[in-house]
């Protein structure tokens, strides 16, 4: 299918501002005082990974998730340590690693963040019906699918 140039455009322009939505600091602080969450995003993503990954994991595997260096996470993962969102505890495999996993405090957490991001959710969606946000839903998703896609065959 090829799109036309007015087509790609629009999504171009889009996915600038969806982009500049998610990346701007003043938005995020925002959810966070919204959700009565005291944390910076590099926190809240590193919390938001590994609930995604789905049990504990080496500091080296949340870098690789984050696509950042070892050592701002192992600096990040000690501050979330400190606000007793994370523990860590020694890798069986490999006794100079050790594995992070997110505390009750942590869940509790990503709780309230998830709520206030399904708030401001719920707000833009105002005034859409939901067989649009049901359209809308299924295209960024598989949009998302192809994406990350490309970044993964960019890797190899």
């Amino acid at each position: 299918m090829a799109l036309s140039d007015d087509e790609l455009r629009r999504v171009a322009s889009s996915m600038s501002i969806l982009s500049r939505s998610f990346t701007l600091s003043r938005p995020h602080e925002h959810l966070l005082k919204e959700a009565g969450v005291r944390l910076d995003r590099a926190g809240s993503a590193l919390l938001f990974k590994l609930r995604a990954h789905g049990e504990s994991a080496r500091v080296s595997d949340l870098a690789e998730l984050l696509g950042v260096d070892t050592p701002a996470v192992t600096r990040k993962v000690q501050q979330l340590e400190r606000l007793g969102y994370v523990a860590s505890s020694p890798d069986a495999d490999d006794k100079r690693a050790k594995r992070i996993a997110l505390t009750k405090s942590g869940e509790k957490t990503l709780e309230r963040i998830t709520l206030a991001v399904n708030h401001r959710l719920s707000r833009l969606f105002e005034g859409w019906t939901t067989e649009e946000v049901a359209i809308f839903s299924s295209s960024l998703d598989k949009f998302a699918h192809a994406l990350t896609n490309e970044m993964e065959n960019e890797r190899d």
